[in-house]
């Protein structure tokens, strides 16, 4: 526990506050005496929106409105410094167009914008017709500069009237098959009576009219075939729309058309487009299977083609076929092209020509890494692995990968705690659903995934103990749609059997029987389900949402099953063991929610909220080790090392703090919430916020206050803060985030909140501040 001695301010800190005041000095201050005279410095723009009446979602128009303004003013950081405008100036003149002074005023700085750089006039039309864009009709757009000390904002007032609503929606007559498929339709429409007329909505019918066209055969058909007529003399601040098809719309593209006939080759070559050298055909699933080798079943690769001979075209057959085939991960390129063959019968024909480039099949990797975990141990690894994409030639995936690795604990005063792991796993992929029964999955646009898994594990912790683990298992994994995946473990079998310990171990477990309990050698049986929903995919959204809910189940199917076996042989014992060795018993659900709010380009707020727990029940006292919740580390709460905060107020002696047994829990709460911006080019900062713990289920003995109690566990909760910097590349992204507590849950009550101690004694950094170097985002 921390002694708060000597106190006295700490340098540093003073130094890092004054520094932060004189930027924001230099840069609130600075900028407008680089100008030259007539210049003055545009620092943004103000909207407000009048009106004499009520107007609904005036919070959203405005924000709309907002849209249409620029430039942007000079970026500020943190709200607060136009940071890269201070470069920029107090760089001076650069007489090269290269060197440091040349990157410093131009990569890093930025010039000033300026008020003669606004074209407020032109903003002002835009705005006018965003409006008009959103109903409200004959708007008018004034604007005003308010000017001090060579700074000027620019002040625009929106006058508007209620908008104008939706009457009715006309069509012309139903006189050909076209017309009558839109107006069949009618009841999806996304224009209806009594809605707002949006502009935006119209543009969203058209496409809808279009994908609804290209599903049923008309192959050439476009929304940009289609306009509207508005009508706004109805009346009562109303509008009739008349749909309309242009005059001049290409005469193929109101003409159904039908796959006559649908050619797939396996082994297209970009360099060898020829399909001269693969003359031969085979008929598979009603479709002309190029042979070109025999790299693949050809069963299994037309399963995924829902273009059929016969069938009228449709743009969701292609884009399923698409999909279905990039999903098997064995093509590189895939491409559906179609040609125009004539037409009879009053129907179009294409034929269909599908080339699919193999990706290679064999692969052998070898990869010297440094490992970075949540734990603060790094240190060399070596990585080995084996792949073959098509091991039965039905794009059946088959990985083998072996690891070594040797880590060391820093930032600790406790010195030589070394750790050396060695693993080998192996991975069977199908890309379809095997199981004993039928399972017709072939209308889905997503492939789903059979995984066969078997690893095993060594772990040697130098000076504590060495550990052996055997995994296998048996899962499913598909997707409903772009947003929802679910994964179903048919089955789970791990064993964990503790190796050699040495005499500082067995004095730690053996006063601590919740600990004991954990390392026992056992069996973990059972299946698990997990659900993820992410929208992280879909483009237009502004802001995302991510959302992940799992549950486990170990013991209860394997405790009947034994029972059931006992009954046969007349044993009237509990089955609480298996081949001797017993097997955990347990329920563990989690979740995980997290908010991406994206406020610009270079602003965002993250949040996370994750909750976890797990019952021991029947054989179990405790969970796992491996299945126990733990809190602090990299991804974590930050201002605290992996798995050294808890369980509750509990908090170890210094004599077993650092050893490799780590403070775990039965039940974890934990929120976040990162303030992510840019900084300049490929690096960006955050502030960010941590708060959480865990805690048992039942009272333990050896660790007082471990317990969770609704009435109380609300004051153990940790909360630390701290800053980060991540270098973004694109494909890595390395991340240090400085963190330090502002809660510690192990102190007693009313000393609990520490922010006080930023100032102060001999020792605080070294004691609190926890540099945290990761790979990746936190969540």
């Amino acid at each position: 526990m921390n002694k708060r001695k000597n106190i006295q301010p700490v340098n540093c800190f003073r130094r890092v506050l004054l520094l932060l005041g004189v930027v924001w000095l230099a840069s609130a201050c600075g900028p407008t005496k680089y100008l030259n005279k007539n210049e003055v410095l545009y620092t943004g723009a103000e909207i407000e929106i009048q009106s004499e009446e009520i107007i609904q979602d005036k919070s959203g128009l405005k924000n709309k409105l907002e849209e249409t303004v620029y430039p942007e003013p000079n970026a500020k950081f943190l709200w607060l410094f136009r940071t890269r405008l201070w470069f920029y100036n107090i760089t001076g003149e650069v007489d090269k167009e290269k060197g440091f002074k040349y990157w410093l005023k131009y990569k890093i700085g930025e010039a000033p914008v300026l008020l003669e750089d606004v074209d407020a006039e032109n903003v002002k039309k835009l705005m006018t017709n965003r409006l008009y864009n959103h109903g409200h009709f004959k708007p008018m757009v004034n604007n005003n500069i308010e000017l001090k000390n060579k700074k000027a904002k620019i002040k625009y007032i929106a006058e508007i009237n209620p908008a104008y609503v939706i009457d009715s929606v006309a069509y012309p007559p139903d006189t050909g098959h076209l017309m009558k498929t839109i107006i069949k339709s009618k009841k999806e429409s996304l224009l209806r009576g009594g809605q707002v007329y949006k502009l935006e909505n119209i543009r969203k019918e058209r496409q809808r009219i279009q994908e609804l066209l290209l599903n049923n055969g008309y192959y050439f058909f476009m929304s940009d075939f289609i306009y509207y007529q508005v009508d706004s003399t109805v009346g009562n601040r109303e509008v009739k729309l008349y749909f309309r098809l242009k005059d001049d719309i290409p005469e193929n593209a109101l003409l159904q058309f039908k796959v006559e006939e649908v050619y797939l080759n396996p082994n297209y070559s970009l360099e060898d487009s020829s399909w001269a050298a693969c003359p031969d055909t085979f008929e598979s699933n009603n479709i002309r299977y190029i042979k070109c080798g025999y790299k693949f079943r050809r069963d299994e690769i037309t399963r995924g083609v829902f273009l059929r001979p016969g069938k009228m075209y449709s743009r969701e057959d292609h884009q399923k076929t698409l999909s279905r085939l990039i999903g098997l991960d064995i093509f590189k390129f895939v491409n559906v092209r179609f040609e125009q063959i004539g037409k009879w019968e009053g129907i179009g024909r294409l034929y269909a020509h599908i080339y699919l480039t193999p990706e290679k099949i064999h692969a052998l990797s070898a990869e010297l890494k440094g490992i970075a975990k949540s734990n603060n141990f790094i240190g060399p690894g070596l990585e080995l692995s084996y792949t073959n994409r098509n091991i039965f030639r039905g794009a059946e995936l088959f990985i083998i990968s072996s690891n070594l690795s040797w880590e060391t604990q820093i930032g600790r005063q406790q010195k030589d705690l070394n750790s050396y792991e060695f693993g080998i796993n192996a991975r069977l992929q199908y890309p379809r659903l095997e199981t004993p029964f039928n399972i017709d999955n072939r209308q889905s646009r997503f492939v789903p995934k059979t995984n066969i898994d078997l690893g095993y594990n060594f772990i040697d912790r130098v000076k504590y103990y060495a550990a052996h683990s055997l995994s296998f298992g048996l899962g499913y994994t598909w997707k409903e749609n772009i947003r929802k995946t679910h994964e179903f473990t048919a089955l789970n079998l791990e064993y964990f059997q503790l190796g050699k310990t040495t005499a500082a171990f067995r004095e730690i477990i053996d006063d601590n029987a919740y600990l004991e309990s954990s390392f026992e050698d056992q069996f973990i049986i059972g299946p698990g389900y997990r659900w993820t929903y992410s929208d992280q995919s879909v483009e237009e959204l502004r802001h995302h949402i991510f959302f992940t809910a799992a549950t486990e189940l170990s013991g209860l199917i394997t405790e009947q099953i034994l029972k059931g076996v006992n009954s046969l042989q007349n044993h009237d014992i509990r089955p609480n063991r298996m081949f001797g060795i017993r097997y955990a018993q347990f329920v563990r659900l989690e979740s995980d929610l997290r908010f991406y709010q994206n406020m610009d380009e270079q602003n965002q707020l993250a949040y996370r909220l994750f909750i976890g727990t797990g019952f021991p029940f029947g054989n179990s006292q405790t969970l796992p080790y491996s299945k126990q919740f733990y809190a602090g580390g990299t991804n974590d709460i930050r201002a605290f090392r992996a798995r050294e905060l808890g369980p509750g107020s509990y908090h170890p002696p210094d004599s077993v703090g650092g050893v490799f047994v780590e403070q775990t829990g039965d039940i974890k709460l934990e929120a976040n919430m990162e303030y992510r911006f840019d900084i300049i080019s490929f690096l960006k900062g955050a502030v960010f916020v941590d708060a959480g713990n865990v805690w048992l289920n039942n009272k333990s003995e050896e660790r007082s206050g471990a317990q969770f109690r609704f009435n109380s566990f609300y004051t153990q909760i940790a909360v630390g803060t701290g800053l980060g910097l991540r270098a973004d590349f694109s494909f890595l992204i390395f991340r240090l985030d400085l963190a330090f507590p502002l809660r510690k849950p192990y102190l007693p009550e009313g000393e609990r909140w520490v922010i006080g101690d930023i100032y102060g004694y001999d020792g605080w950094g070294r004691e609190n501040l926890v540099l945290n170097i990761a790979i990746g985002y936190p969540f």
